[in-house]
């Protein structure tokens, strides 16, 4: 399995390689050619500067001349020159990339991927976990919102009983102090009642004490002659 992981890295490589820029212009590289001469001039009449670079040199592109068909290049030591474009492209040829594919092949041989592997489960197997711990908080946090509303719902009715029994209380003191009033109001009644019994009979009383010498009894005759 590891030398599949290896391979595929290595053909992910050649197939994304891309060519590294230099300052002062755009790189370009010569093609599968041979030897391609570099001219002081564009054209065939001017003096060849050098006899052969070879295929795959990396050269930086200061000036293109597409409607002649020339450009003007430096070369990695500094050489400035014009040569044919037809013998340039913008990509590395198929021996820079398999050179470069294999130092890559080399470089991820000589990592440890099985330890790198490891290292990922591990990591991954620290991020279930914690996302497993999250979920139980998150469960419980859901349960504690759920009962907070119950007792909420509970304190609601609670207050609402509440009120409902401070109105009937105070109804209940309403009908209470109307209850004494009317006692009162008959106590008074009764008692005005008899306070007039009362001096109905001492006047009754008096008017009899009137009368009386003048409803005696007469003698009769027979005891006037004893």
């Amino acid at each position: 399995m590891m030398k599949q992981l290896t391979g595929l890295m290595a053909a992910a490589l050649i197939a994304i390689a891309s060519p590294a820029s230099s300052q002062g212009g755009d790189t370009r590289y010569i093609t599968d050619q041979l030897h391609v001469p570099l001219r002081a001039g564009k054209g065939n009449e001017f003096r060849i500067l050098h006899r052969g670079l070879p295929s795959g040199t990396q050269l930086t592109l200061l000036e293109d001349a597409p409607e002649e068909g020339w450009a003007h290049v430096r070369t990695p030591d500094g050489q400035e020159g014009w040569m044919r474009r037809q013998y340039l492209v913008s990509e590395p040829v198929a021996k820079i990339k398999l050179r470069k594919a294999e130092a890559d092949l080399a470089r991820f041989e000589a990592m440890d991927l099985g330890g790198e592997v490891r290292r990922l489960e591990a990591e991954n197997q620290k991020l279930n976990t914690a996302l497993a711990s999250e979920r139980e908080k998150a469960q419980q946090l859901a349960k504690e919102l759920k009962d907070l509303k119950t007792l909420s719902a509970d304190a609601v009715a609670l207050n609402e009983r509440h009120q409902n029994l401070l109105k009937q209380h105070e109804l209940l003191k309403q009908k209470q102090a109307m209850a004494e009033a009317e006692i009162q109001r008959l106590s008074s009644s009764e008692a005005h009642k008899w306070y007039m019994y009362g001096a109905m009979s001492v006047g009754l009383g008096a008017i009899l004490a009137m009368i009386a010498p003048f409803i005696r009894p007469r003698r009769r005759r027979s005891e006037w002659a004893n």
